[in-house]
């Protein structure tokens, strides 16, 4: 297993975005937050999520990531309470058992997963111009520069209840990329596939920064890549 995390500061005087990328155990935990832009305390409430997720997985034999997230979910509401404020972040994260390859990603708001091999696999986005897109009212083409991909219909730290999307899947022989929407809303996915095709994980996750920020990007980017291969 190859993998490298990095985390750019935009144009805001926090970086609120946070993430984990660890062994912990038999698995590779890796996630990331991106606080709720709006909204008070966006760099506590990610790091918020993030802290509640890798505390609660340590030692665990298995992990179920909807429990982790409406764990997350409660933690975050707790401290918007305690400060009297409300607060709100995405959470994208991915759990790999190292012996198989077999993956559970979850992921609630704008903060993306994808698997890349000879296909590009990725996340659906928890907003207004995903769900038109799933309707088939906008083409993915068109959604990439829509003005509605911005507002969230999904954050944790928003209702005691919490609708998480979970998908299963074998990234063996690919790679696992998770990333804050300060990338993927600037880099097309065709384009960020090459990139991290082309290099090492730390190489790639650089490049992908770069190649955000020369298009335009002033936002927090976190990027996380894995190598799978056969044989880790």
């Amino acid at each position: 297993m190859k993998c490298y995390a990095i985390t750019d500061k935009g144009g805001k005087e926090q970086n609120e975005d946070s993430f984990i990328a660890e062994k912990i155990g038999s698995f590779y935990v890796f996630g990331i937050a991106d606080g709720v832009g709006g909204l008070s305390f966006g760099e506590i409430a990610s790091k918020q999520a993030i802290e509640t997720l890798r505390k609660n997985i340590q030692d665990k034999e298995t992990i179920d990531l909807k429990e982790e997230f409406e764990k997350a979910n409660q933690s975050v509401l707790f401290e918007g309470d305690k400060r009297k404020t409300g607060m709100a972040t995405t959470l994208v994260a991915a759990v790999l058992q190292e012996s198989t390859g077999k993956s559970t990603i979850a992921h609630v708001g704008d903060s993306r997963a994808y698997i890349i091999d000879d296909n590009i696999w990725k996340t659906k986005d928890h907003t207004i111009v995903q769900d038109h897109a799933n309707g088939g009212a906008v083409l993915d083409e068109d959604s990439f520069s829509n003005p509605e991909r911005h507002p969230i219909q999904k954050a944790l730290g928003v209702k005691n209840r919490i609708d998480i999307e979970v998908n299963r899947k074998l990234a063996k022989d690919s790679i696992l990329l998770l990333c804050s929407d300060g990338l993927s809303d600037f880099v097309r996915d065709g384009e960020l596939a090459a990139i991290a095709r082309q290099y090492d994980p730390e190489t790639a996750c650089k490049k992908l920064i770069q190649k955000a920020r020369e298009n335009g990007s002033t936002d927090d980017i976190t990027v996380i890549i894995a190598h799978v291969t056969d044989g880790d």
